[in-house]
């Protein structure tokens, strides 16, 4: 396992080296680029924040280590208004990604909200890995990678909205089961398979999936759409494509 903060630090700048090349793509329409981008963006903005953790990780409520939780509290807050845009690029449906859009913005809305809520809220009193009852939220120092600790009410809930948006949600729209099963696949692979084969903490198998989502959200990039694309939207001269190049 070769985490280090200088791997989170270069897959952040090949992160925004790949939401560029995406945000560059003409061939689409400038919402569908900003979606796709904004994605990519994300997690690479991730990982220039476990950049700054590691030299202050389990400095918890102290400092840099505090506002860079804090950071993290918002920005995983933030995944299904992220990830759930950019599946939905990829519908033949042309009203997918508006949807799209209001269901992450709202679901995203909900999980700030609940951060700000007592920690002790929790539903039928059951205890989260790594987003609910702690009395701050901290970076902490792993096995291998920096791992996460979020403050958060509810925190059932944010956990599986968050998989929902990050892993579930492209199956929600028209014609796009190949881009929503290889990120479901994926999220599963880097979000539950370190627990189970290297014996990590939910909060750093968490931080694995963020370093690896480089990786996962690269899959926006124009050079894949001719794989992920649906063969109706991938001709030019198709009546759906033509309307979505339209609004």
């Amino acid at each position: 396992m070769c985490f280090s903060a200088s791997m989170s630090l270069g897959m952040g700048v090949a992160g925004f080296a790949a939401a560029t090349v995406t945000f560059l793509d003409k061939e689409e329409t400038f919402w569908v680029r900003a979606a796709r981008s904004y994605a990519i963006f994300h997690f690479a903005l991730m990982e220039l924040i476990q950049y700054f953790a590691y030299p202050v990780a389990d400095q918890c409520g102290y400092g840099t280590n505090m506002l860079l939780s804090e950071l993290s509290r918002f920005h995983i807050s933030l995944q299904a208004f992220a990830i759930m845009p950019a599946l939905a690029t990829y519908s033949t449906d042309k009203t997918a990604l508006k949807k799209a859009f209001f269901v992450g913005s709202a679901l995203s809305s909900a999980f700030i909200i609940f951060t700000f809520l007592p920690p002790t809220w929790q539903p039928f009193g059951i205890e989260p890995n790594f987003i609910g009852n702690f009395l701050v939220s901290c970076l902490f120092m792993g096995k291998y990678h920096i791992g996460y600790h979020i403050k958060s009410a509810f925190g059932l809930v944010v956990t599986h909205g968050s998989l929902f948006g990050l892993a579930l949600s492209g199956f929600l729209w028209k014609d796009n089961w190949k881009m929503a099963s290889y990120h479901c696949i994926m999220a599963i692979l880097t979000l539950f398979m370190p627990q189970w084969v290297f014996g990590v903490t939910t909060g750093e198998a968490a931080a694995m999936y963020c370093f690896f989502s480089i990786v996962i959200t690269g899959s926006f990039m124009p050079y894949f759409k001719a794989f992920f694309t649906p063969q109706s939207n991938a001709n030019r001269n198709d009546p759906i494509w033509i309307n979505r190049q339209a609004d």
